[in-house]
């Protein structure tokens, strides 16, 4: 008899052990920032991939050059703040890409002319929900000449409810 107590309580607590676990996984799981990098002809996949999901932040940036950076001191100096306070927050980070200097600067480019984003500088942060932006956060970003002065921003952005 007191064998299978044994047993009993040994199993009890593998499975309240294992219950931990895969709690404490999924719970993790849900505040890991998923970054998920585009361009802007693969946009409208992932957007509808991701449409369900209500943590998604759309991160519009400047392509690399030939260094391997982006071209965009703007870009350059937002990117690494933006992706430092968003981590694990639960957060879907769709970065697009809007292309090389000349391809962001033609005035015809579209993003720009799209109804649905508007455009007009990067770095451009956006909350994105049903379909469209329901928050953004663009010229400020243009106008942050330190890492503080992004986290300003960036934190009243994230507090302010859509």
């Amino acid at each position: 008899m007191s064998n299978r107590v044994a047993y009993a309580t040994a199993l009890g607590a593998s499975v309240a052990l294992a219950a931990y676990v895969i709690t404490s996984r999924f719970a993790e799981g849900l505040r890991r920032t998923l970054r998920v990098k585009t361009n802007v002809k693969k946009l409208k996949g992932i957007l509808n991939r991701y449409s369900g999901n209500p943590k998604v932040l759309l991160y519009f940036v400047a392509g690399d050059d030939e260094s391997g950076e982006s071209w965009c001191p703007d870009c350059r100096l937002a990117t690494p703040v933006i992706y430092s306070m968003v981590d694990k927050q639960g957060y879907t980070v769709i970065e697009c890409d809007v292309g090389d200097r000349p391809t962001w600067k033609d005035p015809d480019h579209e993003l720009r002319k799209s109804e649905k984003f508007k455009l007009t500088g990067v770095p451009t942060l956006m909350k994105w929900g049903r379909g469209a932006a329901t928050d953004r956060l663009d010229s400020e970003l243009e106008t942050c000449k330190t890492t503080d002065d992004v986290e300003v921003f960036v934190r009243a952005f994230l507090g302010r409810h859509q």
